[in-house]
């Protein structure tokens, strides 16, 4: 049995906290049991003023993006691999060493029917890869038994309009997907 996602945030935040000092953590939100669970790398700025994942422009994109394959933000899990504002440099192995583990338990606790990873981050922190986003997008892989679909994160397609096709292609991918499932 997996532990509840109170538990798992309980023992993250306690441990994050003398880790990371006078950090601001966004931890996930959505239902357990979701169908879907979508995980980027880690949050923004604008997070940290809701306490939410996925604000701002980006939440925009993000709730567009769902839009397109007919979810709604609140029936999704939203979440990120680190669940502290930081930028692609500040993600040190350290950083991803301390909150990989967590990332698992929340999934396994969330146990969702499919994954979208959102990035090079989590994609390859979840497949155990080192492969570019590029390479490994748009096909289906399996993690402990639930498929994960990696696709490029909404804060990538803002800076590149010219990657929202890619991203289609894969979420048509999830959709179809869902809809064979009931």
């Amino acid at each position: 049995m997996s532990d509840s996602l109170e538990q798992i945030n309980r023992e993250m935040l306690l441990e994050g906290g003398k880790l990371f000092p006078k950090r601001t953590f966004i931890l996930g939100e959505g239902p357990t049991g979701a169908r879907v669970l979508f995980t980027g790398e880690s949050p923004g700025p604008p997070d940290a003023v809701s306490g939410s994942p996925f604000q701002g422009p980006v939440g925009d994109m993000m709730n567009k993006i769902l839009g397109s394959i007919g979810l709604v933000r609140g029936e999704c899990y939203l979440t990120n691999v680190v669940k502290l504002i930081s930028r692609g440099k500040d993600l040190t192995p350290d950083i991803l060493a301390f909150f990989t583990p967590y990332q698992h338990r929340e999934i396994m606790a969330v146990a969702p029917e499919i994954i979208v990873t959102l990035g090079a981050t989590p994609a390859q922190v979840l497949l155990g890869t080192s492969e570019p986003i590029s390479k490994v997008r748009g096909e289906f892989y399996d993690y402990h038994g639930i498929p994960l679909m990696p696709t490029f994160n909404p804060a990538y397609l803002l800076r590149d309009p010219s990657r929202k096709r890619e991203v289609w292609e894969d979420l048509k991918k999830v959709r179809d997907f869902l809809n064979r499932i009931p």
